[in-house]
């Protein structure tokens, strides 16, 4: 019996990262080469862990249990979306240390299970075994190896890669799946990447960018092929229709934007403060502007945790507060990833800073704005639709240039329509080309 594993864990409230998760498995699946296919779990406490997997546990996919916990150990701070303080910084910090050493440990011993069983928990142990029989770990898709010089940026990428080299310890075959990667700022970061990434049977890229950045730090040629969430299938696109007909509460015939905002904290920058309040204040211009020429604007929960870092709630309750109450409607609930997607395809035009909401956009021929943030993908997926003139970075963002790109958008809206058109048609040999690849590099 031939066993796949998909990690880092899936994260149902995340409905980019849940797309990019079931779209793995599907992947997985459909190279029919093996008989199990395990999803990693995660949450760090019970409620947190039913939050963030309960979707996929519907859907039919085993789940295997998370042996690394986040260094807030489920204690996400309700009251401090753009900063933490010192004291909680330092309590994260003592437990990021013990965590290092007992999984560093972990990892040496991997397989010394008899050893295991005396030191770690029944959890732990059963992971490592699943592990130890397994064939080949997949790293789902997306775009998390990057760090920007933040202090943590050491502990940050080892977690990150904890279980790439927990597979590479027992001697088990690793394929990353298309990511973005990069930038590699930070203590050890470049050295920890070059030692995950050597020696393992197959990396993809999802954008030249990506491809790029670590093509130059491994010295070898990284191949790009489409973000998984791409293929995404949606509900029929009349349960989209649906919803907004429930939301509008009636026969609404004006031109639909669909928006998705998240909380950030600017890596990097001191002056996260005064960045964040401009990002909010130019989509705060945007909606005033498109309400004043007639359209409907409507905000969507793209990511609603684990923590409110990650809770696009959060923004859209800070924006929508300076907003008049007609001015919006707030599609505020917690669709999978597969509902969200046809309810956006149901859409007239999108700005979305989340991406996965633009990648859902786009599949839908639906033109779209993407606000990018957090390393490459941004730039590099709408560099390679031929649609780089429809992207900003996070920390430009501004009233003006926004809504520039926004009437460019509208101005172009039949040619944006037609790109995305023959990029979709590209897309499904695109998919099979990887099964292909997976098959020739594992077999």
């Amino acid at each position: 019996m031939r066993t796949a594993i998909i990690v880092p864990g899936v994260t149902d409230l995340n409905k980019g990262d849940q797309a990019l998760v079931w779209e793995s498995y599907r992947l997985v699946k459909d190279t029919e080469l093996f008989d199990d296919i395990y999803v990693l779990s995660n949450g760090d406490t019970p409620e947190e862990e039913n939050e963030l997997c309960s979707q996929t546990k519907e859907k039919g996919i085993k789940l295997i249990s998370n042996i690394i916990k986040h260094p807030r150990r489920g204690q996400h701070l309700k009251d401090k979306i753009i900063h933490e303080g010192k004291l909680d910084f330092i309590k994260q910090v003592k437990n990021a240390s013990l965590d290092y050493i007992s999984r560093s440990f972990l990892i040496n011993n991997a397989k010394k299970l008899s050893l295991l069983k005396r030191l770690y928990s029944a959890d732990v142990v059963k992971t490592v075994e699943i592990f130890s029989k397994c064939h080949t770990v997949f790293v789902k898709g997306g775009g998390f190896i990057h760090a920007h010089g933040e202090r943590t940026a050491p502990y940050v990428i080892w977690y990150l890669l904890f279980y790439v080299n927990l597979a590479k310890s027992l001697g088990k075959k690793v394929v990353f799946l298309p990511n973005s990667y990069g930038p590699f700022e930070g203590l050890f970061v470049k050295e920890q990447v070059i030692a995950a990434f050597s020696k393992m049977e197959l990396k993809l890229a999802r954008e030249h960018i990506s491809a790029q950045a670590l093509g130059d730090l491994l010295d070898e040629p990284i191949k790009i092929l489409p973000d998984l969430g791409f293929y995404l299938q949606p509900k029929s696109k009349e349960f989209g229709a649906n919803v907004l007909r429930e939301y509008l509460q009636r026969d609404n015939q004006k031109l639909k934007v669909g928006i998705t905002i998240r909380p950030w904290r600017f890596p990097g920058k001191s002056n996260s403060d005064l960045l964040y309040e401009k990002y909010i204040q130019s989509i705060f211009s945007l909606v005033k502007q498109l309400v004043s020429r007639n359209y409907q604007v409507l905000f969507f929960n793209q990511s609603m945790g684990p923590n409110t870092h990650e809770d696009d709630r959060n923004a859209i309750r800070y924006l929508t507060q300076k907003l008049d109450k007609n001015d919006f409607i707030w599609v505020d609930k917690n669709f999978t990833c597969e509902e969200l997607k046809s309810v956006y395809s149901n859409l007239d035009f999108f700005v979305g800073t989340r991406f996965h909401s633009v990648i859902f956009s786009m599949t839908s021929c639906v033109p779209s704005i993407a606000i990018a943030y957090g390393g490459n993908k941004g730039r590099g997926i709408m560099q390679d639709f031929n649609l780089s003139e429809y992207v900003i970075h996070i920390d430009d963002v501004n009233k003006e240039d926004l809504l520039e790109m926004f009437l460019r958008l509208e101005q172009n809206k039949d040619l944006v329509i037609k790109t995305l058109q023959e990029r979709v048609k590209t897309l499904e040999n695109k998919r099979i080309e990887t099964i292909e690849l997976i098959k020739e590099r594992i077999l």
